[in-house]
């Protein structure tokens, strides 16, 4: 349809640019905080509590996780999820984030970057 393919480049744009301006808020700050926090103990649960306490941990952290990178991850949906270089570069920025010393200014860096290409990408698309 004529009316989505024009429409699709201002989605990408702007979906780009609110998941840039996503890693500056302070939700996304606890999200990472929450997900880069390694849950210790190597132990292996003995009788079904503790493997049912164990599953709802894991659940649980799997959900911040998830919601921690929902914001790039949308990046994805704009702009196609078969675009190398968009999963490349979605692939890029959450594993600095994850693997960075500390959480919050690589977020703010890789949220800067996706401010910018978003900008950019509007700037194409009109």
């Amino acid at each position: 349809s004529p009316a989505i393919a024009r429409a699709a480049p201002v989605a990408t744009g702007v979906a780009t640019l609110l998941a840039g301006a996503l890693q500056f808020t302070r939700w996304k700050a606890r999200q990472l905080a929450c997900c880069r926090h390694c849950l210790g103990g190597g132990s292996q649960p003995r009788d079904r509590a503790r493997a049912a306490a164990a599953v709802y941990a894991g659940l649980r952290l799997g959900l911040r996780c998830s919601s921690c990178c929902a914001g790039l991850t949308t990046v994805l949906l704009a702009t196609g999820v078969m675009d190398l270089r968009a999963m490349a570069a979605v692939t890029l920025a959450i594993t600095i984030e994850r693997l960075a010393p500390t959480g919050s200014p690589a977020a703010h860096a890789i949220g800067l970057v996706f401010v910018v290409a978003g900008l950019a990408a509007l700037n194409s698309a009109v």
